[in-house]
């Protein structure tokens, strides 16, 4: 056999064998997932339990064995569920009062779109009096239009696409809140599961590393390690980034509040919004600070424009100077990879695709950067 046809060989091997583990992956988390959810999740928490455990039995002398088991999964339940019902209602409290407010601004939309049509119609002044004359008049009936009759479809938007989509989210709430009693079923038997793989935890191991060849039996305390240095890291790293992302709008407009700039109650959630919105590739902060400081500039409220700027600023310098030294330049995958994740997670998976596909893919560049996998190689940055 020649070198060309071995070449070609190995690389039709190499596709089908990334096309399969792709499939494989799309099957599992689109019909397996959500049934071995509990289960998985429970055994993720019950490895995260192992350690505490470990220091309890060895300070009674394994003789509490199950009952420290169970106490530490009840601890754990107090310490996710307590201060998540708290975040929930606060959140659940300011999305209320922040739709008020919304509702409210559509009220001033023409005074808004009227002062938008002034501010277009002066930026165009500098065209030959003739084109002017043409863009002018274009400009006003189209403003004309929105303003008088609110006719959102002058500007190509279909008020039955809208209404349409209203009618689909509607529907998806409806779908959320009838398999409200199989989440229920799903947890009750996850917390269940999980003090059983907690209090369990050494024998399910060992029963899974019998069934394995001799030459896989650290497999296991492979991927283990593998996962907890790189995908746990760098979901760690994120979450304390987009915590101080927090931090730095919550005092920026707060300040902004307090020096009379703004006048905003509703500068938590926000600041919520704009930190997890800041962890999406090429978008970041800047996606919703900018047009809130262009929309401002054009009202005339110079002051919360520059503000905003500066707090965009502020955010930006900080990102750079952290995100390094948090994540680490090695951890991640590039933000085009990351942003194409987010997309085919959602057309494939729905929402909840957005957070998984893209932790797949960390997951599986980990495994390939140590060597337990093959899929692709990985070029060294400069």
């Amino acid at each position: 056999m020649s070198d060309k046809v071995k070449k070609r060989r190995d690389a039709i091997i190499n596709v089908a064998f990334l096309a399969m583990v792709l499939g494989l992956i799309f099957v599992f988390f689109k019909y397996c997932f959500g049934i071995a959810a509990p289960f998985l999740l429970s055994f993720f928490f019950a490895v995260l339990l192992q350690r505490p455990l470990r220091w309890l039995d060895k300070k009674t002398k394994n003789k509490c064995h199950t009952l420290w088991s169970l106490l530490l999964v009840l601890l754990s339940i107090l310490i996710i569920v307590g201060p998540l019902i708290i975040i929930l209602s606060l959140i659940g409290r300011e999305i209320g009062n922040f739709v008020s407010y919304l509702t409210d601004q559509l009220n001033d939309l023409p005074s808004f779109l009227a002062t938008l049509e002034k501010e277009i119609l002066g930026l165009i002044k500098f065209l030959p009096d003739s084109i002017y004359t043409s863009a002018a008049d274009y400009i006003s009936d189209l403003f004309g239009k929105m303003i008088n009759n609110f006719d959102l479809s002058a500007i190509g938007i279909d008020m039955k696409s809208v209404t349409s989509g209203l009618t689909t989210g509607v529907s998806g709430i409806y779908g959320v809140v009838k398999n409200i009693p199989s989440v229920l079923i799903g947890i009750v038997i996850g917390v269940v599961a999980w003090i059983f793989f907690t209090k369990d935890y050494n024998y399910i191991v060992h029963f899974i590393k019998l069934q394995l060849p001799d030459n896989k039996k650290n497999i296991l305390s492979e991927i283990k390690q593998i996962f907890s240095k790189t995908v746990l890291k760098m979901i760690r790293a994120y979450g304390i980034i987009m915590l101080i992302t927090f931090c730095e709008l919550f005092l920026g407009l707060s300040i902004l509040n307090w020096i009379g700039v703004m006048d905003n109650s509703y500068v938590v959630m926000i600041a919520i919004v704009i930190a997890i919105f800041d962890i999406l590739p090429v978008a970041g902060s800047g996606g919703i600070l900018i047009p809130w400081a262009a929309i401002s500039l054009i009202l005339g409220e110079y002051p919360a424009a520059i503000g905003l700027i500066v707090v965009y600023a502020v955010i930006t310098v900080i990102r750079q100077y952290i995100e390094p030294k948090i994540v680490g330049s090695s951890l991640g995958v590039h933000p085009l990879v990351t942003l194409a994740g987010l997309y085919f997670g959602l057309k494939l998976f729905g929402f909840m695709g957005m957070f998984i596909v893209p932790l797949a893919v960390m997951t599986l560049k980990a495994f390939n950067d140590a060597g337990r996998i093959h899929l692709f190689n990985s070029p060294e940055r400069n």
